[in-house]
């Protein structure tokens, strides 16, 4: 009924004239009555009367059809109780609407001989007004329609979907025939007739006077202008309850979406996998941590990014579903294996694709893993890192390794010497052993079997049929020895006289045996000092120093400290599969400006377990180690936060050396992290392995970085100090 409001006079225009034609014309009803009794009697066309209106003949027919006797005077249907509650329940709403709007009706002066009801669909009376005494089937217990009472108002406005006024002998049943009935149409939002308000009266004796014509007119609109009220106010209502539903759901929408952003981020974090998911046009929304760490790339980068840059293969995302969804990708000069698969929202519509990587099997390493000898699965694209310092450093390795040359690799400890040595190793010789020996670890009378190994029964102890050495299981691949500084000196010469001839023979041996080996040897020491002081042979530096890399300590990398530290958050939260934590800005700049003298190895010792120890997922400076949170003014020289560093470590400066706040003694060879009190500050409360700490490191600083020398003063063997300077 929406547009209603705009023709209601239109739509009672008939029925208004026809209260005219009431009054004007005496014979009027006689001419209505004689057509529906020639109807009933002699089965005459109604339609053919010119003073039957369509609707009304056509009421007729029907009330006739269904078998409804005109001279009945028992009309409606009774109705239980029960049913009635039902229906009023069922309609409380409405009639709850329609009560506040006809309580002026009980107002107007229409004598008391009328009856104002608003009627269910059914013809059910829901609200009465007036002398319901008229009738004896308009009582709350009735059902009245077209049914059981024949033509009347408020089923022809229902049915119509208009107003309707039916007058005396209009009405189909003789016991209707004195009364005048106008009705109109609630309309609901669906443009249904839901129920109708009725105003019935009495038909006054003798042609209508102009006073009864205004009060019928009156009635007319006042009935029309109610029920288009009604309907309006109950699209208003509908609309109210629409939109709090609407609110509701939005609500729990909302509610549900944040559940299931965490939930899908929980899940994304647990999953070990690399995941990308990225929408119709590849922008990246979710990653996994695993596919940062394999992309290389920190997450909060990854967002955003389109992922047809970082993962294609020269084919559009839908060309490789349509082709079976599995693909192979070069990422950062690596195979990966990719397999993608494509998203639909509910309308079929493509939304996004689901990418897993997986990094292919390295075949070139398979070889070495599968001999005796250790594990090397490092490349150089391996090695993190992006400043300029340490891909320089790499660039050199890289050159060197297309040599056949011995290597020496100089830098502090934590810097990466292992992983350069195994680079290099898997660049020249990836399908030979790789052999590799501490000697700062093993006790000295033992390094001589490990490298040379023995014959059967060459000393107390020895295996049968004897052990060969590890220079002999590196034929065809790489020998590696770190921390060769601490080599005894009297085998130095032994290692000297097989490098230059490439032949070795075992403890308690009589032949010897050619060797093709390649040396890479590393160290944390100065070992032109050590030449100085004859603890280390000349002729032995010149030898596996024939080219040099030097590794610069982590103050030196401008921009990997931040680097590595939000690289060993992802790692953490990739262990763990918890949530993403970051770093704060006073924590980020710390970890830029920190000297870290224990270089790459101490920054992921402090950010892992800053990581277990920060709330709410930011790190902040006193969630690291107490030594670190505790020595804020440990800062990397001014030089290098700046500017361009100085450059790698060369052979007449210590690798290990460095420089000391003001307040702490000088130490020209400081071997490991100096930890620096001020002489005028309270000493801190220190766990026993921080105390540790700085007794091993006061003990190198007064043995001038000599190992052996700083071991005998903390009166513990030199491999047990290496051990606890590895492990720190």
């Amino acid at each position: 009924m929406d547009n209603a409001a705009g023709t209601v006079d239109s739509d009672y225009v008939e029925d208004l004239q026809l209260i005219r034609s009431i009054r004007e014309d005496d014979s009027f009803w006689d001419c209505i009555f004689e057509a529906k009794l020639d109807f009933l009697n002699n089965d005459a066309d109604p339609f053919q009367a010119s003073c039957v209106r369509p609707e009304i003949a056509d009421s007729w027919v029907r009330s006739y059809s269904s078998g409804l006797k005109p001279d009945d005077s028992d009309l409606g249907e009774h109705i239980t109780e029960d049913e009635l509650q039902r229906v009023l329940a069922e309609n409380a709403e409405i009639a709850d609407t329609a009560r506040s709007l006809i309580k002026n009706v009980e107002s107007l002066n229409l004598q008391n001989d009328y009856i104002f009801e608003l009627l269910d669909a059914s013809g059910i009376a829901l609200v009465q007004i007036g002398n319901l005494d008229q009738h004896q089937f308009v009582g709350p217990l009735y059902r009245c329609d077209e049914g059981n009472v024949g033509t009347n108002a408020h089923t022809l406005c229902m049915r119509y979907k208009k107003p309707f006024v039916v007058v005396g002998p209009e009405h189909y049943c003789f016991a209707l025939q004195g009364l005048i009935a106008c009705a109109a149409p609630v309309i609901d939002q669906s443009d249904t007739s839901i129920a109708a308000l009725t105003l019935t009266q009495s038909i006054p004796e003798g042609p209508l006077s102009p006073s009864d014509e205004k009060v019928l007119v009156h009635a007319m609109s006042l009935v029309s202008s109610l029920a288009i009220a009604l309907s309006d106010q109950l699209r208003i209502n509908q609309q109210e309850v629409k939109l709090a539903e609407t609110e509701q759901k939005y609500s729990q929408a909302s509610l549900e979406a944040q559940r299931f952003e965490s939930i899908s981020r929980t899940v994304i974090n647990a999953v070990k996998d690399g995941v990308l998911i990225c929408n119709a046009e590849g922008s990246i929304t979710l990653a996994t941590p695993e596919a940062a760490h394999l992309l290389k790339i920190p997450p909060e980068d990854l967002m955003g990014t389109n992922a047809r840059s970082l993962v294609g293969d020269g084919r559009s995302f839908e060309e490789i579903v349509e082709q079976g969804g599995s693909t192979t990708v070069i990422i950062d000069e690596e195979l990966h294996e990719t397999k993608i698969s494509q998203i639909f929202g509910s309308k079929s519509e493509l939304e996004g694709f689901i990418i897993s990587l997986k990094e292919a099997k390295r075949t070139t390493l398979g070889a070495s893993r599968g001999k005796v000898g250790d594990t090397a699965d490092i490349l150089f694209k391996d090695i993190l890192g992006e400043s300029t310092q340490i891909n320089k450093a790499k660039a050199l390795a890289s050159r060197f390794a297309r040599s056949t040359e011995n290597i020496l690799l100089m830098g502090e400890s934590g810097t990466g010497k292992e992983l350069f040595a195994q680079a290099i190793h898997n660049q020249a010789c990836p399908n030979g052993p790789f052999m590799s020996i501490n000697c700062a670890a093993i006790p000295p009378r033992l390094i001589e079997s490990e490298l040379f190994g023995y014959e059967s029964g060459s000393f107390t102890g020895a295996e049968k049929g004897g052990k060969p050495g590890k220079i002999e299981l590196a034929e065809g691949g790489t020998l590696f020895l770190d921390e060769i500084g601490d080599m005894p000196l009297e085998l130095q010469a032994t290692l000297l006289r097989v490098l230059e001839n490439k032949r070795v023979i075992r403890v308690g041996g009589k032949t010897y045996k050619q060797i093709d080996f390649r040396l890479i040897a590393a160290t944390n020491q100065n070992l032109p000092k050590l030449v100085s002081e004859h603890r280390f042979r000349e002729d032995l530096l010149y030898r596996i120093s024939v080219l040099t890399v030097n590794l610069p300590p982590l103050r030196d990398r401008i921009g990997d400290a931040l680097y590595f530290a939000r690289f060993f958050l992802n790692e953490c939260q990739i262990r763990t599969g918890n949530g993403r934590v970051t770093l704060s800005d006073e924590a980020a700049h710390f970890v830029s400006v920190y000297a870290w003298p224990g270089n790459v190895r101490q920054l992921k010792h402090a950010i892992y377990s800053a990581y277990y120890t920060c709330e709410n997922g930011v790190i902040n400076i006193d969630d690291f180690p107490l030594y670190i949170a505790q020595n804020l003014n440990h800062r990397a020289p001014a030089e290098h936060l700046g500017s361009e560093p100085s450059g790698a470590l060369t052979q007449n400066e210590s690798s290990s050396s460095v420089k000391v706040q003001d307040g702490c003694a000088p130490a020209s060879n400081t071997a490991s992290e100096p930890f620096c009190v001020a002489q005028d500050s309270p000493l801190p409360t220190l766990s026993l392995s921080d105390l540790e700490r700085i007794a091993i490191n006061e003990a190198i600083r007064q043995a001038d970085g000599n190992i052996a020398a700083a071991a005998a003063i903390l009166d513990i063997s030199k491999a047990t100090l290496y051990r606890k300077l590895k492990d720190s």
